[in-house]
This record gives C-alpha cells, structure tokens and sequence, in this order.
C-alpha cells in the first residue's frame, strides 16, 4: 500500500493530466466547430447533412458539457482533496 506522500503526488500528477486533457479537448473543440461551420456551410440540407448535424450536436453538447461544467468542478474536487490532504501531512510534520 502506498503512503499518504505517494497518494498526494499521484493526486497532483493526475490533476496535472486532467487538466492538460482538458485544455486540448476545449481546443479541439474550438476547432471541430470552426470546420462543422465551415462543412455545413457548404453542404445545404439534404438528408445527409441534417443527420451529421444532429450527430455534431449530440457531441459538441457533451464536449461542451465536459469543458464547462465537468471539468472544472473535477478539477476544483481534486484540488479542494489535495489541499486537504497536505495541511494533514504538514500538521504531522
């Protein structure tokens, strides 16, 4: 088993890549809706294009979902644990 030292890195080192993970998801978000704009744009609305573009939705919806509200409150959880974490191992010192 490992130390409450060791969870507290794994803890900051996952934060980490949360974070990183997220900040390229909101970029790529950017970008995916800069081209489904674009591809739309050029596309009219047959049949084909009203069901890309539902399917478009479904997945900006939850990539928007993740960028805004899921992320930073996973973020804001981890760091609000982390913190307590060390002011436990600090009063032990």
């Amino acid at each position: 088993m490992s130390s409450l030292d060791d969870t507290y890195v794994q803890m900051g080192d996952f934060e980490q890549k949360l974070a990183e993970f997220s900040e390229v998801l909101a970029r790529s978000l950017v970008d995916l809706t800069r081209q489904h704009e674009q591809a739309m744009a050029a596309w009219g609305n047959d049949r084909s294009a009203v069901a890309y573009n539902r399917s478009w939705e479904e997945l900006s919806d939850a990539l928007m979902k993740w960028s805004q509200g899921d992320a930073p409150a996973y973020l804001g959880f981890i760091n609000q644990k982390r913190h307590i974490l060390r002011q436990f191992l600090e009063s032990g010192r």
